[in-house]
C-alpha cells in the first residue's frame, strides 16, 4: 500500500510512519488505540493555504478580495475531495468498522488531502509538499490564470500603451432584455481588439484581451 501511494505522491518516505498515519481516520484510530490523521491534517491546512497564497500573490496582480475568493475555489472541499478523488487515494483510508460501511465523504477526502501535505512537509520539506499541491492544482489555477487575464485584461492594456491612446467603441445590440454588447479597442485610429458579451464591461475586457494578444503576437 504504502509503495502505491509514494509513486502517487511522486516522493519516498524517509519516514514511512508518517505517510501511515496521514491515512488513519479518527474512528480507526479510537478502535485500534492509534495515532489519527488529525494532527498532520491541521499542519497540512496551514502549509495548503501558504502554498497557494504565495502561488496566486506572485502569478495574479489582482485585489485582496479576488485573491482572496480565488484561493477560497483552490482550497475548499469540493476542489481537494475531487483531487483525491481523481488519485484513487480515497480507496486506502482506514477508517472504524462502522464509517466503512459507507463511502468515504468529500470531507474525510478533504482532510486526508491536507494530512498528505503534513506529511510530505514533515519528511521532505516545503518542496516536497509544494510539488503536490500545485500538481494537483494546477488545472483548477490555470483555469483561474484565464479568467484572471479577463479580470485584468483592461489594467495590462493600459499599462502597455498610453492610456490616452487607448478609446473604446461599445454599442448595444438585442432586445432590452437580453442585449448582446460589441465592443473595439481603437489605438491611434486603428481598430485593435473585438469583443463581445451580454454587458458592456465584459465586452470590453475581451476586446482588451484579444487587443493583448494581438500586440504580443506582432
Amino acid at each position: 500500500m504504502i509503495n502505491k501511494i509514494e509513486k502517487i505522491c511522486n516522493h519516498t518516505f524517509k519516514d514511512k510512519s508518517i505517510i501511515k498515519q496521514a491515512f488513519i481516520h479518527s474512528s480507526y484510530a479510537n478502535e485500534h488505540k492509534t495515532v489519527s490523521n488529525e494532527r498532520l491534517e491541521f499542519l497540512g491546512d496551514a502549509i495548503l493555504e501558504f502554498v497557494v497564497t504565495d502561488e496566486l500573490y506572485k502569478n495574479f496582480n489582482l485585489s485582496e478580495g479576488k485573491l482572496t475568493k480565488y484561493r477560497a475555489s483552490l482550497v475548499n472541499e469540493e476542489t481537494l475531495s475531487f483531487v483525491i478523488s481523481e488519485l484513487k487515494l480515497e480507496q486506502y483510508l482506514l477508517r472504524g468498522k462502522g464509517e466503512s460501511k459507507f463511502e468515504v465523504t468529500k470531507s474525510e477526502m478533504c482532510d486526508l488531502f491536507e494530512a498528505i501535505v503534513g506529511a510530505l512537509y514533515l519528511d521532505g520539506g516545503l518542496s516536497a509538499a509544494k510539488q503536490f499541491i500545485l500538481s494537483n492544482l494546477k488545472t483548477a489555477i490555470d483555469a483561474l490564470k484565464k479568467d484572471g487575464l479577463l479580470e485584468n485584461s483592461k489594467t495590462m492594456l493600459q499599462e502597455m500603451l498610453p492610456k490616452d491612446k487607448i478609446k473604446y467603441s461599445t454599442t448595444k445590440h438585442g432586445e432590452d432584455h437580453n442585449p448582446t454588447y460589441k465592443s473595439t479597442v481603437i489605438i491611434n485610429g486603428v481598430n485593435m481588439g473585438f469583443g463581445e458579451g451580454p454587458n458592456k464591461k465584459t465586452a470590453e475586457l475581451l476586446a482588451a484581451k484579444n487587443t493583448i494578444n494581438m500586440i504580443k503576437k506582432a
